[in-house]
C-alpha cells in the first residue's frame, strides 16, 4: 500500500478519486464517491503518470504507481495489451493494439523514465517506439492490429500515431541525442503533410490505406489540437519557422470553425468542411462515434496549451483574450470536490443549430468508457469524472504553468422582478372540457400511445426493435412522464394496477443521493429527478424519501444562483427551470430563492428574449424555461409585454416558429414559443396556421415525426403536439403547462 501526498487539487482529485490505492492503476470513470467503471485502461495509466510527472511529483511514489504498466506489459511482442479489469486481468477486448496508443505510452515511458532517473523505463520507451517504427508505422501504418501484430483490424491510417510517434521522437532525442531521432522527426513531420487539408485547413482524422482523406471520418479538436502542440515542441529542436506555421494553421482551423455560438469554447469535431454538425448517416454506418459534436473539457485545455506555446512566436493579442476565453472554459467544468466534468453537449434544432443543453453525449457507441444504454440508445453522462479529463487537464495546467481559481459570482440582487406573478397556483381543472375538434387525430395518436407501453413503464416509441435511429419501446423515466401527461389530458383513466406499476418502476430509478435516474444503475439527474417527482405528482402520489430527494435538487444549485444537471455542474436557466418545478411539486424551494431569481433575470437579453446563460442570445427554449422559472416563484417577468412581441415575431408563414429571428424553424422551439406565449395569456398571431403545421407533423401510424413527412420519433414529439394543440384552443390551464413540460 502506497502513501500518497499531494499539492494540488486536480492533483489530488485525480489520485484520491481514481488512482486505486490497494491494487494500483487508475480506474476510467468515477461520480462524485461512485467508482462508475473500475476496469483500468492503458491509456489513461499513461496519461496519468505524464500529468503526475508535469506536476514534480514524488519520485518515489511515482516509480510505485508507473509498476502498474507492467500487467499491460506483452513480453512476446515488446508491445502492450491495453485493457484491464481492476485486478490486471486483461480483458479479451484489450488484447489488440492501437498505433496511437503504443506510441503514446512509449512517449510516457521516456518521460517518466526520464523524471524518475530510470534507465529501465527509458529503454522500455525506445524499445516499444523501434517495434512499432519497423513493425507497423513502416508497413502502412495501420491503426488498429490485433495483439501479434500481425492481422490489421483497421488499416486505414490515424494521424494521432503520426502526432505521438513526433512527441515520442522529440523526447528520445532529448534524452539521446541520437541524430537518427532527429531525422525521424523530419520524416514524421513530412507524414502529417498527407493528413493536412489545403482546401479547407486543418488535419484530417484518417487516410484510406491508399493515402486519400476519409473525409466522413472528418477533423477532430483533440487531433489538431495535440499535432499544434508537437509541431511547437518539434520547432524548439529544428528551429524551423516553418513547422510553427504549420501547426499554428492547425490551431487557427479549430478556432476559425468551431466555436460553440452559444456558450463559448470549441466543438469536439467537424465535417472535413469544417463544418460542426449533426451526421447522422456517418455514425450509423461508421458506427464508432456519435452523430453529435460535443464540447470536451480535455479539448479546451489543448487549445488553451496551443495558445501558450504559439504566442511564444506569435505575439499576436488576440490570443491572450483567447486564452483567457479557454481557461474559463476549463475552470467552468471544475467541480465543487475539485474535480473536472467531462465536458457539455447540445440537442440540435437542426443538423446545425445547438439550442437545449444537455448533460448526456447521445448515440455514442458500444463500449464507450462511462457510458450506460437506456434501450437501445446509449449515452454518457457528461458530469461523471474521467482519469482521461484529469489527467490532460492537469498534464495542460503544469505544461503552462496555469492555475484554476475559484472566481466570485456577480450577482445583481436589483435585477429580480419587481412585480407578483399573475399565474393562478392551481390544478382544479386540467383542462377546460371545451368542445374543440383538434386539428392533429387524436384516437390514432391515442393508439400510437398505448403501444408504447412496456412493463413497468413506457417507452420512447411503441417498437421493439426499430432500425434506423428510432428508439425502441424500453421503459423510460423521460417517455412515462409524458405518455401520463397526455393520457391525463385527454381524460384517459389510468388503472390503479397500471398506476402501482408504473409509479414502481420509476421509484426502483432512486439512487442513493436521493436523485433518480434515467433507468436503475444509471446516474442520477436533475432532469431524470423532475421526470419522476412530476409523474408521481399527477399519479397523485409522493416520491420515496422525499426529503433526500429534496436535498439532492438543492444541492445542485451553484453560487451564481442556477442550477446543473447535478452537483456542481455549470448553470443553465434549463436546468434551473426543472429543478425549480422539481422542488415546487414537493413543496420546498431553491436554498437561495433571491440567487435564483437574479440568475434567471440576468439570462435576459436587450432584445427581451432570454438566453440559456447570462449573455448567450435569445432563443424560444430559453425564453420559456425563464418565464416559466419565474412565474413558479412568484415573480411576474419584466418587460413581459415586450418579450411577447419577440415571440410573435419568431413565427413562420408556415405556422411554426423560429427559435431564434433569422434562424431556422424549429419543431420543438415552436412547443416553447407557444407555451410561453401561453403562460403570459397570448396566442401566436396566426394560431390557425399554427394548428395546421402541427397536424402535418402527425405521421401514418399515429405517432409524431419533427419533421413533416417523415417516419415518427419519440412520445417526446407526441407531447408537444397534444399540449400545444389544446393550448392553441386555451383548453389547458396555465399552471398545468407551466409545471408539466
Amino acid at each position: 500500500m502506497t502513501t500518497i501526498s499531494t499539492k494540488l487539487p486536480l492533483e489530488d482529485y485525480l489520485i484520491n478519486k481514481f488512482y486505486d490505492k490497494e491494487l494500483n492503476g487508475f480506474y476510467v470513470a468515477v461520480e462524485n464517491n461512485t467508482i462508475v467503471s473500475d476496469d483500468k485502461k492503458l491509456e489513461d495509466q499513461v496519461w496519468s503518470l505524464l500529468a503526475l510527472a508535469s506536476s514534480n511529483y514524488k519520485i518515489e511514489d511515482l516509480c510505485e504507481m508507473s509498476k502498474s504498466l507492467d500487467r499491460y506489459y506483452d513480453e512476446y511482442t515488446n508491445t502492450y495489451h491495453e485493457l484491464t479489469d481492476r485486478f490486471g486481468i486483461v480483458h479479451s477486448a484489450g488484447m489488440v493494439r492501437h498505433t496511437h496508443i503504443q506510441l503514446l505510452t512509449s512517449y510516457g515511458l521516456l518521460v517518466i523514465g526520464k523524471y524518475t532517473n530510470s534507465q529501465e523505463l527509458v529503454e522500455k520507451g525506445l524499445n516499444l517506439f523501434k517495434t512499432i517504427h519497423e513493425t507497423v508505422l513502416a508497413k502502412g501504418s495501420p491503426s488498429i492490429l490485433n495483439a501479434n501484430l500481425t492481422e490489421h483490424i483497421n488499416p486505414n491510417k490515424y494521424v494521432l500515431s503520426t502526432i505521438f510517434a513526433i512527441l515520442t521522437l522529440e523526447e528520445a532525442y532529448k534524452i539521446t541525442e541520437d541524430s537518427l531521432y532527429l531525422e525521424y522527426i523530419k520524416h514524421y513531420i513530412s507524414e502529417v503533410d498527407k493528413f493536412e487539408d489545403q482546401e479547407y485547413g486543418g488535419v484530417y482524422d484518417y487516410l484510406l490505406t491508399n493515402d486519400e482523406p476519409f473525409k466522413s471520418k472528418g477533423k477532430k479538436t483533440f487531433s489538431n489540437a495535440l499535432a499544434t502542440i508537437a509541431l511547437c515542441k518539434a520547432h524548439e529542436i529544428l528551429q524551423d519557422p516553418g513547422v510553427i506555421e504549420k501547426g499554428k494553421s492547425y490551431f487557427d482551423f479549430i478556432v476559425n470553425n468551431l466555436k460553440h455560438p452559444l456558450t463559448g469554447g470549441f466543438w469536439n469535431k467537424a465535417n472535413y468542411k469544417g463544418e460542426a454538425r449533426v451526421e447522422p448517416v456517418e455514425s450509423y454506418y461508421n458506427n464508432d462515434e456519435s452523430p453529435f459534436p460535443v464540447k470536451y473539457t480535455h479539448d479546451q485545455a489543448l487549445l488553451f496549451l496551443c495558445t501558450q506555446l504559439i504566442s511564444k512566436y506569435h505575439k499576436a493579442t488576440e490570443y491572450k483574450s483567447l486564452a483567457e476565453d479557454l481557461l474559463y472554459q476549463v475552470n467552468k467544468f471544475k467541480s465543487k470536490d475539485g474535480g473536472m466534468f467531462i465536458g457539455q453537449g447540445n440537442w440540435f434544432s437542426t443538423p446545425t443549430d445547438p439550442t437545449v443543453p444537455l448533460i448526456r453525449h447521445f448515440m455514442v457507441p458500444h463500449h464507450t468508457p462511462g457510458a450506460f444504454y437506456a434501450g437501445n440508445t446509449g449515452y454518457l453522462p457528461l458530469h461523471e469524472k474521467q482519469a482521461k479529463t484529469q489527467a490532460i487537464t492537469l498534464w495542460v495546467l503544469n505544461t503552462a504553468n496555469a492555475r484554476l481559481v475559484n472566481e466570485d459570482k456577480d450577482i445583481n440582487l436589483d435585477m429580480i422582478p419587481k412585480h407578483k406573478s399573475e399565474l393562478k397556483q392551481n390544478l382544479d381543472k386540467i383542462t377546460y372540457h371545451k368542445d374543440v375538434n383538434l386539428k392533429i387525430d387524436e384516437k390514432s395518436y391515442l393508439n400510437w400511445l398505448d403501444k408504447t407501453k412496456s412493463g413497468a413503464g413506457f417507452g420512447l416509441t411503441p417498437y421493439k426493435s426499430p432500425l434506423g435511429f428510432r428508439s425502441d419501446k424500453s421503459p423510460q423515466n423521460f417517455s412515462a412522464l409524458h405518455v401520463v401527461s397526455d393520457l391525463t389530458i385527454m381524460g384517459e383513466k389510468i388503472s390503479k394496477e397500471d398506476r402501482e406499476s408504473i409509479l414502481r418502476g420509476m421509484f426502483d430509478c432512486q439512487n442513493e443521493d436521493g436523485g433518480f435516474a434515467e433507468q436503475p444503475g444509471h446516474l442520477s439527474e436533475v432532469f431524470t429527478t423532475y421526470c419522476v417527482i412530476l409523474t408521481a405528482y399527477i399519479l397523485k402520489s409522493k416520491v420515496p424519501n422525499e426529503e433526500k430527494c429534496i436535498e439532492f435538487i438543492q444541492k445542485c444549485q451553484n453560487e451564481d444562483g442556477g442550477f446543473g444537471n447535478s452537483e456542481g455542474y455549470p448553470s443553465d436557466v434549463w436546468h434551473t427551470n426543472l429543478a425549480v418545478l422539481g422542488l415546487h411539486a414537493m413543496n420546498a424551494n431553491p436554498l437561495s430563492i433571491d440567487k435564483c431569481l437574479a440568475f434567471v433575470a440576468a439570462c435576459q437579453n436587450d432584445d427581451f428574449g432570454y438566453g440559456v446563460t447570462p449573455n448567450a442570445p435569445s432563443e424560444t427554449f430559453s425564453v420559456f424555461r425563464a418565464i416559466d422559472t419565474l412565474l413558479i416563484l412568484g415573480k411576474q417577468p419584466t418587460n413581459y409585454e415586450e418579450t411577447i412581441k419577440w415571440l410573435k415575431q419568431c413565427q413562420t408563414e408556415n405556422g411554426g416558429f423560429r427559435y431564434k429571428p433569422n434562424a431556422n424553424e424549429s419543431f420543438v422551439g415552436s412547443y416553447h414559443a407557444i407555451a410561453a406565449l401561453y403562460l403570459l395569456g397570448e396566442l401566436p398571431l396566426n394560431a390557425e396556421k399554427c394548428k395546421e403545421w402541427l397536424s402535418k407533423h402527425q405521421s401514418k401510424d399515429g405517432g409524431f415525426s419533427r419533421a413533416i413527412n417523415a417516419p415518427s420519433d419519440t412520445t417526446d414529439e407526441g407531447f408537444i403536439c397534444l399540449q400545444a394543440s389544446y393550448m392553441l384552443e386555451r383548453n389547458l390551464n396555465p399552471y398545468w403547462v407551466a409545471i408539466i413540460t
